[in-house]
């Protein structure tokens, strides 16, 4: 490498220079190495929310609060 003319030390934009072309140019294997055939670890499958009893839940809490709200508003 070559030194600036004011010092021993090396010209910053030579060293940059140099450090990029060796990065660049790697260790000369143009492919890199492949990873053996294996496959990835299965995933466990999320559980579903259970729609139907859901909306049966929520029919069945109206009712009630709808009967509720009717016992009360006749006393």
């Amino acid at each position: 490498m070559s030194t600036s003319s004011t010092g021993g030390e090396p010209d910053a934009e030579r060293v940059l220079s140099a450090a990029l072309r060796a990065q660049a140019t790697g260790n000369g294997n143009a492919e890199p190495e492949s990873a053996p055939n294996r496959r990835p670890p299965r995933q466990p499958n999320p559980r579903r929310l259970p729609v139907l009893l859901v909306l049966l839940y929520a029919l069945l809490l109206g009712i009630l609060v709808g009967g509720i709200a009717g016992v009360i508003s006749m006393l």
